[in-house]
């Protein structure tokens, strides 16, 4: 499956800002654990590969994400079933043990059939990041955009900064959530 997707990293500010916009009062955050698995070398991470198992809802789903193809905001997936138990065997079998976890607070600030945007609250190793996520099918990237636009658009207004430009030039910039994962594990590695 191909996943088609843009990021943003937000401080804190604008993420608390958008949390707290009347679109965002009243939806309910959902919860998510990530949990990463590679070798000690981080061979998968350092070759854009995430090896995962996510809880969420009561259920376990295994998955591998290619994030080297020939497109900057897409990404492939190879999803096994998912499970009502946390079964690591499947990756154990390619050598490879669980490094640790993150934890994601999500709320869906918009969804429909082309489009949905997340805005991620993300926990793990002691630190916490904020993104703005947006997942979208392969033709309506210009939407994605557009959405994207009036979230900038949004925090102008509220005074986060001048123009929105400054934001708009954040998209692409940010790192997968495993990516920030295994570089804050390594750093930690080292010390």
């Amino acid at each position: 499956m191909l996943e088609y997707e843009k990021k943003i990293m937000l401080t804190a500010n604008e993420y608390h800002t958008l949390a707290m916009s009347n679109r965002c009062k009243n939806i309910p955050k959902q919860l998510q654990t990530n949990y990463y698995f590679d070798d000690d070398d981080f061979s998968m991470n350092k070759k854009g590969i995430t090896c995962r198992i996510r809880h969420k809802n009561g259920k376990y789903k295994a998955c591998i994400k290619n994030h080297n193809t020939n497109h900057c905001d897409c990404s492939m997936e190879l999803n096994l079933p998912e499970d009502v138990k946390f079964d690591p065997h499947f990756f154990k079998t390619l050598g490879l043990q669980c490094q640790g976890e993150l934890v994601t607070e999500r709320i869906v600030i918009y969804k429909d059939s082309d489009c949905e945007i997340m805005l991620d609250r993300n926990v793990y190793l002691g630190h916490t990041d904020f993104e703005l996520e947006v997942e979208y099918c392969q033709d309506s990237e210009q939407k994605a955009q557009k959405l994207i636009k009036s979230i900038a658009e949004y925090l102008t207004v509220t005074r986060h900064f001048k123009e929105s430009e400054s934001f708009l030039k954040r998209i692409g910039q940010g790192k997968s959530k495993s990516q920030r994962f295994f570089e804050l594990l390594s750093h930690y590695n080292k010390m």
